[in-house]
């Protein structure tokens, strides 16, 4: 009996870390400044350093960044500014200007 009742305890231990992880929130941010490979480098590792943000994938080609995030640790607008900050437009977020014209060429519209 005691056997059976640590294999179910266990089984519960193992689903509820799993559901833990997945109860991250997702945002899908338009990235209408990005321009090649390196763009998309800047956009993930600007944001993957920050607390409560779980996991990054930029899409070049749809121009879009996929972000999940704990939402009681950081918000969408904080993700945005990030990028913003980075010198990118996340949304309706403005790039930073200065950063934006610290990029290097291949990174600008039109560059």
């Amino acid at each position: 009996m005691s056997y059976r009742l640590f294999l179910i305890t266990v089984l519960i231990g193992i689903l509820g870390i799993g559901c833990s992880v997945s109860n991250g929130k997702e945002a899908n941010i338009a990235l209408p400044t990005m321009m090649c490979g390196m763009c998309e480098t800047n956009i993930k590792s600007s944001v993957a350093d920050l607390d409560g943000v779980m996991k990054v994938n930029i899409d070049l080609e749809k121009k879009t960044g996929q972000v999940v995030f704990d939402e009681k640790k950081i918000s969408v607008e904080q993700i945005e500014a990030r990028i913003a900050g980075a010198g990118y437009k996340a949304n309706s977020t403005a790039a930073v200007k200065s950063a934006y014209d610290n990029l290097p060429r291949c990174c600008k519209v039109n560059g």
